[in-house]
């Protein structure tokens, strides 16, 4: 149940009133709370004020269509992540892509098998909360995570990624055309899981971390400023460690637990636990107290 008390709160956008009863009956009886809109305009309102835990959107409504009104729906950081059901009666393929390429989740024909919508609407809700719950856990470590599709182009990022890249000073120019740019053509050459790429046009040396695709559209990417990476890499010299020692030496200088690492890393405290040990003996030392206290009199040296 969310804060309103029922099974979730289903935004309904159809031009058809007709269509708009059916729906609205059906989902009501199931406990869910609903909200309704004639076109994508209204839709965009409604979410504006009560944001949604999902959004049924007719594909061609007067006004503003569904397709792009999920495209509006995904460029607001507050709605990026509520997921979007196209409901059409266009079975064509190109029709299909372009709703998921606006950034829906999934399409049902009309006329709508009801049986089949609650079940379509039931899976994506949990898989929704899921991801919602793990970018919260992203947030709360400080990660600075964020996700893009094929193109480049950002689903969502977390608040310390988002103020990360405010910090850097970029055009918008550079932030939505030349970013895209710049990953989309590292995508096209496949990169390895954990590979990184060095962003051009900033101020500043900043890389990207390709950590894998959280969903079969969206790209998890790991934003590294130039102070963690030159810290990483003076570890990594200095005591003769592998890339993955030196990740987790760093952050266990930063006051972070094996299962912090472990999240941050993305592998599990066990891991975490034989990548120390390894660290430990090339450091000649016992414990991670003599290891942060060697690792921090290091840079502090430095």
């Amino acid at each position: 149940m969310n804060e309103t008390g029922s099974r979730g709160i289903v935004l309904i956008a159809d031009d058809s009133a007709q269509e708009l009863g059916m729906l609205n009956d059906a989902l009501a009886d199931q406990g869910y709370t609903i909200f309704v809109a004639m076109d994508g305009l209204q839709a965009l309102a409604i979410a504006g004020r009560m944001v949604p835990d999902i959004i049924l959107m007719d594909a061609l409504m007067p006004n503003m269509d569904g397709f792009d009104a999920c495209k509006a729906l995904k460029q607001n950081p507050d709605l990026c992540d509520v997921p979007v059901i196209f409901m059409t009666g266009l079975t064509d393929t190109q029709n299909i892509v372009s709703g998921l390429e606006s950034g829906g989740v999934d399409y049902i024909t009309k006329p709508v098998n009801l049986d089949e919508l609650l079940a379509r609407i039931n899976t994506h809700l949990k898989n929704s909360r899921l991801t919602r719950s793990a970018r919260s856990a992203l947030d709360g470590i400080g990660q600075l995570a964020f996700a893009c599709d094929i193109n480049g182009n950002m689903i969502w990022a977390t608040i310390h990624a988002r103020k990360f890249i405010s910090s850097l000073n970029a055009s918008e120019d550079w932030l939505n055309q030349e970013l895209p740019k710049q990953v989309r053509y590292w995508f096209s050459h496949h990169p390895e899981k954990f590979s990184t790429l060095s962003l051009t046009g900033l101020d500043k040396n900043v890389q990207i971390r390709f950590l894998g695709q959280s969903s079969p559209y969206e790209y998890l990417l790991k934003l590294l400023d130039d102070d963690e990476g030159t810290i990483r890499n003076r570890l990594k010299e200095h005591f003769k460690l592998t890339d993955r020692e030196a990740e987790v030496l760093y952050w266990l200088a930063q006051g972070k637990t094996n299962r912090d690492i472990g999240q941050i890393l993305s592998m599990s405290p066990r891991t975490v636990n034989k990548h120390l040990e390894a660290v430990f003996r090339k450091l000649n030392v016992e414990n991670r107290t003599t290891a942060t206290a060697m690792c921090l009199q290091f840079l502090s040296n430095r």
